[in-house]
């Protein structure tokens, strides 16, 4: 098989390794596609030779890619693509257009509402993103909105979205909700957009991420002359690593989202907010990935994050999620389930393995789903908490 991964602009492979000799032909034309380098038509034409056009296309959904994909793919030979490649590929871009211009809609309605009654948004991901790192609402997808709010607005927000005719879509009997959780999500009753309101970037509580100073750090921008709030770069880049680490990057999406971002990072902010605030395996793990799989020039200041170990032990394991088609969100398939919680855990810090291992000993509105107890009766879910996980576990259907 032809070696498509060439030389990287910043040698990191001379000293960071990673086992790229079974990535399949269509996933390295995709990680090739997704270069900004990527112009050789003696190559194109190496790798649609005897590609799987059918697994290109499934690979380029699963990634949540396409629309990058269709734009490099329509400015290139047409002869090289097969003419239902390039329809199926123009629908699947036009259809995500419709989405994203849906969702910008919703997100100026709700952040509008949201600041008449008083709460403060930062907006995480959705419409946002998309217009502040790819310059384009059309070249990147999004499923929903997610919003963080100050974890004493929760209740007001979820009082506002009724009303706009969204439905909490999460159960949430206990009353602990927001020690076990992060997040809730919702969807409208009409045309089924999507909102996740946070109030925690993570599963793990740090206040050095507490609402009041990421909002001190946030980047305002006006958008259809609407002012929009979102994470401050350093921030940003802390979370978008974050998030990715705990999904094991099974979306090259989420690569993509950093490898656009990194032009705006200054390196000694970085460096500052690493010091303040940890991070550094996350964003080192991404920037392996990153300068492995796509050849993305990591600033050199930087490039120290990439000889951790941690962060090299970190993208391996990775690479088992990217080379293979799995979902691991909401719910890991039970195929890797093993894999990934041992991936999780290995994430963490011993301060957040400590927590971890203690939350997973406090009952939450899942358990209580399993067996409904009067409120008279719910201290009886934390003594039945290790059976009632048990029992989810082995009722979890088989994906």
């Amino acid at each position: 098989m032809i070696n498509f991964f060439g030389v990287n602009t910043l040698n990191i492979q001379d000293t960071v390794k990673l086992d790229l000799n079974d990535i399949s032909k269509e996933l390295s034309f995709l990680l090739y596609l997704l270069r900004n380098n990527a112009n050789d038509e003696l190559l194109m034409k190496q790798y649609v030779s005897d590609l799987d056009w059918k697994m290109f296309m499934t690979l380029a959904i699963h990634h949540r890619v396409y629309p990058l994909i269709y734009l490099r793919l329509k400015g290139m030979d047409a002869t090289l693509i097969p003419t239902e490649i390039m329809a199926s590929l123009q629908q699947h871009y036009h259809n995500n257009v419709m989405k994203m211009l849906h969702l910008s809609r919703e997100m100026s309605r709700i952040c509008g509402v949201l600041k008449d009654n008083g709460i403060r948004t930062l907006l995480l991901k959705g419409p946002i993103l998309a217009t502040q790192l790819y310059g384009d609402l059309a070249h990147r997808t999004s499923k929903d909105l997610d919003i963080l709010v100050d974890a004493d607005d929760v209740e007001k927000v979820e009082r506002v979205l009724l009303q706009l005719g969204y439905e909490l879509q999460d159960e949430r009997i206990l009353g602990n909700w927001k020690k076990t959780s992060h997040h809730l999500s919702y969807e409208h009753k009409q045309h089924s957009a999507q909102i996740e309101v946070h109030w925690r970037l993570n599963p793990h509580y740090d206040k050095s991420f507490s609402f009041d100073s990421l909002w001190e750090r946030r980047n305002d921008v006006m958008l259809s002359h609407q002012i929009y709030h979102y994470l401050g770069n350093e921030d940003l880049l802390s979370y978008l690593a974050d998030h990715g680490a705990r999904h094991g990057w099974f979306r090259l999406r989420w690569l993509m989202d950093i490898a656009k971002l990194l032009p705006m990072i200054n390196s000694g902010d970085m460096r500052v907010h690493f010091g303040r605030y940890g991070g550094q395996q996350y964003v080192g793990q991404a920037f392996i990935l990153l300068s492995r799989l796509f050849s993305v020039d990591i600033p050199h200041d930087l490039t120290v994050l990439t000889m951790n170990s941690k962060a090299h032990r970190l993208a391996e394991t990775a690479l088992y999620y990217i080379k293979r088609i799995v979902k691991l969100n909401p719910v890991p398939e039970k195929s890797v389930a093993w894999h990934y919680n041992r991936y999780l855990f290995s994430l963490m810090t011993g301060k957040q393995k400590a927590l971890y291992i203690l939350n997973k000993f406090l009952p939450n509105s899942r358990d209580a789903s399993v067996l409904p107890l009067p409120k008279s009766l719910h201290f009886l879910y934390l003594p039945l908490r290790p059976f009632l996980w048990f029992w989810r576990r082995l009722k979890q259907p088989s994906i």
